[in-house]
Formats: structure tokens, sequence, C-alpha cells
């Protein structure tokens, strides 16, 4: 019996690990060098394979645009990813982005040949069906190619092969630009469809998005590209040749124009939602301290900013302990906890932090 209960927790344990995470990243003056934002993660520090998808995020910390084409980057010099302007120009400050990390989805990456607008994704998990949903983002490292362009994904019906096109049509991909595509979400316990635009849903430079995965979760954090359709032909049949970013209304996530340009309806969009998880996020509550770690008994917490409620979770995302209130300082007993490692959720207003605990 033993045995099988060890067995039983070894497996939930990889289950809980091979799920997708995502988080946002802002830039700030800290982190920007030129036209790079670098992310300072665990999950992506010294982890060149992580290869990460990005998506704009208007939600966090204020409204900050960045109506400029976002790739990836790995700086091997320093170990860490980053996001940067496609076009070299100088990272906006306090701009803000959804960063994927697809630990059990299906990441795969592409290369265009220069020699078309278009690119054909060859890949099983897609082949002759068109329903996948796919999301991409540009990525720098493998030949370091510039990609300064909007792209979406069209199917090609007759070869039963998805394509990531160049929204600028008149003009081919760069040579040897790579994309770095989700593809599958395979065991990364991820939820994925796709959005349309419609009257009833749109609205100036953007479209609500109306789905369970989404509705009341301001901490979801979408990942979005554009879908052109089928060549068969259909109503998005529609080239959409602006960057696209996600914002939080309250209630429902929305899909914009970074340059505020009319929301074209008809026009579809794929989506990526990781499901919910416990992660280690980046530093997103202002002065955040903890101590003593590890941690006996006593355990305090403080911040800039009140602190409305700490709860920890095992290894298994099982709720161990909760305490709520209202202080720039919290100070509990966590003697009752056994040895082990934890995940405390710090909440602060409408910002939550993660962040690991060791028991002894």
């Amino acid at each position: 019996m033993k045995a099988i209960i060890t067995l039983l927790l070894c497996f939930a344990m990889s289950v809980t690990i091979a799920q997708d995470k995502v988080f946002t990243h802002k830039a700030t003056v800290a982190n920007i060098s030129g036209n790079v934002s670098y992310i300072d993660h665990p999950d992506l520090n010294g982890n060149p394979g992580a290869l990460i998808l990005v998506t704009h995020n208007l939600s966090v910390g204020g409204t900050v645009y960045n109506d400029k084409i976002t790739g990836t980057w790995y700086n091997s010099g320093i170990s860490q990813w980053s996001v940067f302007n496609e076009d070299i120009s100088a990272m906006a400050e306090g701009s803000a982005y959804n960063v994927y990390v697809p630990f059990g989805g299906k990441v795969i990456t592409e290369q265009a040949d220069g020699t078309s607008y278009t690119t054909v994704i060859d890949d099983v998990a897609v082949n002759g069906n068109p329903n996948a949903v796919i999301v991409y983002s540009t990525y720098w490292n493998p030949n370091s190619v510039y990609n300064n362009n909007n792209y979406g994904f069209w199917y090609d019906a007759a070869a039963e092969r998805w394509n990531i096109y160049n929204e600028a049509t008149a003009t081919n991909a760069p040579n040897n630009a790579t994309f770095t595509l989700l593809v599958d979400d395979a065991t990364g316990g991820a939820d994925s469809f796709v959005h349309q635009a419609t009257a009833g849903n749109t609205t100036s430079n953007y479209t609500i998005i109306d789905h369970p995965s989404l509705n009341g979760k301001p901490d979801a954090f979408p990942i979005v590209s554009h879908n052109w359709g089928s060549s068969t032909g259909e109503p998005a049949n529609i080239v959409m040749n602006v960057t696209l970013g996600v914002w939080y209304n309250g209630s429902n996530w929305t899909i914009y124009t970074e340059d505020t340009s009319a929301m074209v309806e008809n026009t579809k969009y794929n989506v990526y939602v990781a499901e919910e998880l416990l992660s280690v996020n980046e530093n997103i509550i202002a002065g955040l301290n903890f101590y003593p770690n590890p941690v006996d008994s006593n355990f305090n917490v403080s911040a800039n900013s009140e602190i409305n409620s700490v709860t920890v979770f095992d290894v298994l995302g099982k709720q161990v302990f909760s305490q709520e209130g209202d202080a720039f300082t919290m100070e509990m007993d966590l003697s009752v906890l056994a040895t082990g490692n934890y995940l405390a959720r710090v909440q602060s207003g409408d910002t939550t932090q993660v962040i690991k605990l060791v028991k002894i």
C-alpha cells in the first residue's frame, strides 16, 4: 500500500509540474536596455529551451500602449529571456506582457525561407485539422534575424496544411526568420479556442471575449494570435496588419489593437489560456518582503501596500493555511505545518504574488 501511495504521489506531482504556466512581465527602468526588457523568472532563468510566447497586456499597472511588434530573445550572456521591439526602438517603460511557458503544451519552431509571405506549418498535431488552434511569437535566437512584421494563420484546405503568413502580404517573411508555435495543448492542461469579433461583442478598438476559462478571471492572462480562416472562403478571411494585445475590463478579457484602429467584425483570433496553477511570479507586489525563510514558526510578510491575505499551499496545490488582514505587515504562526516545501500566495489589492516557502 505504501508503494502505491508513493507512486500516486509522484504521478500527481509530475502532472502538476508538466502544466503550462503564464505570468505577466512589466518593462521597468530596472529591466530595460534599449529595445529590450529582460525577464527575471525562476522558470526561465538559465532555461534557453523554454521557447516562450508573449502577448501585450494593457491591464498591468496602468495604461501603457506599445504599438510595436514584440519578439522573444534568450540572452545567453546573462541566462535570461527577454521581450524586445523588433524595430529596435526603445522599449516602452510601463508596458506589460503575458508570458506563456509551455511545459506540457506542444511547441515547435518553423523558419521562413524568404521566398514568400507565407510559411507552411508541417506537424502532425495540426496537419489536416482546419479547427486547430495555434499561437505564435517571433524568436530571434536561432539565426539572429529581426522580423518586424505582424503575422496570422490561414488554412490551406487543398494541401491540408496550416500556414503562418505576413499580414503585409506584399512582403516576404525574412529569410531564416524563426517562429515559436504552440500547436496543441497536449499535456499542458491549457484551454484553447477561437474567438470571433461580432457586432455584439465589438466596440471601438476591441472585442470582448466570453469564455468560462476567462470570465471573471483577471489573472488568467491569455495569449492570442489572428486567424484568417480557411481557403475555402469564410467571413473571417480578413487581413489584420495590426499589433494585438489583451486587457481585462473588470469582468471579461478583451482583444484590442495597439494602434487604436477599429476592431474589424468577423475577424477571428486563436486564444490559449493556461490552467490556473500556482507558480512563482515575478516581483509584482511593490516592496514585498518575507522572512524568515526557511521558517520554523513565526513568518512575516510586508509590502508597500496593504496585505489582504496570505494563503499557503502544499506541492499538490492543497490549501493548508490562510490568514486575512489589512496591514502593511502580517505575522502568522506556521508551526502547525509539516516540514517541507510550500507555495504562499500573497494578495494585495488586485495584485497577487506567489512565493516559495520552506518549513523546517
